[in-house]
Formats: C-alpha cells, sequence, structure tokens
C-alpha cells in the first residue's frame, strides 16, 4: 500500500515515538553530558528519522535504500549508546531493554522495506 507521506510509514512512526522517548529520557542525564550522551543519543535518534523521510521523497531506488540503510546504522548506534547509558547508570535495565528492542523492530522494518525495493522489478 503506497503511503501518501512519510508520516504515514509504520517504520517512521515506530522511530519517531522513539525520537520522542530518547529526548524524556536524556532530560533526567546528569548536566555533564549535555555536549555528550544526550547530545549524541538526540542527534542519532532524530537521524533516524529524517532519513526515513528523506528516503520517502527520493525517487530512485538506491536513493531510497541509501537513506533507510543510513537510518538502520544510526539505530544500530543508539542502541550501543543505550547500553553505554545503562552502564554509566544513566538509565535502568528496564528502559534500556525498551529502546534497544524498539531499535531492533525499526531496524527489522528498515530491513523489509530496503529488501523490497532492491528486489522489486524496475519499472
Amino acid at each position: 500500500m503506497p503511503f501518501k507521506d512519510f508520516s504515514e510509514m509504520p517504520v517512521w512512526q515506530k522511530a519517531f515515538d522513539l525520537v520522542m522517548d530518547i529526548y524524556k529520557i536524556t532530560k533526567t542525564f546528569p548536566t555533564e553530558e549535555k555536549y555528550g550522551l544526550v547530545s549524541d543519543m538526540r542527534r542519532a535518534a532524530t537521524s533516524v528519522t529524517n532519513n526515513i523521510a528523506e528516503g520517502f521523497g527520493r525517487y530512485e531506488r538506491l536513493d531510497k535504500t541509501r537513506f533507510y540503510k543510513f537510518s538502520r546504522g544510526s539505530c544500530y548506534e543508539l542502541m550501543n549508546q543505550n547500553m553505554v547509558s545503562h552502564a554509566l547508570c544513566f538509565l535502568s535495565e528496564n528502559s534500556k531493554n525498551e529502546l534497544v528492542n524498539g531499535y531492533r523492530d525499526v531496524i527489522s522494518g528498515l530491513d523489509s522495506m530496503i529488501k523490497s525495493i532492491e528486489t522489486s522489478p524496475k519499472k
């Protein structure tokens, strides 16, 4: 089913919810992390949704999948940052697991989209 807008895509919606979670959670981090983990995590989280949106707007298949792959990479970056945050006691085990699993879901959705685009017959 074609989407009229990127914001209708379930993978973007899931990633957007996670951006809101990242912003909420990082508000509780120590102030000395403002230019460290807080900045890195917020940048990576918005990168996921930004690249999904940009990929949606691209016409060429390779352009689309390139941006979806950038988004995928940012998901892995966030999984690592959440693990680091937990190890530093900035993030509870439960929050870490919810965020990591959320980004795994986004990666799964992106993988499906990438595979579908790359294996579809050329028009």
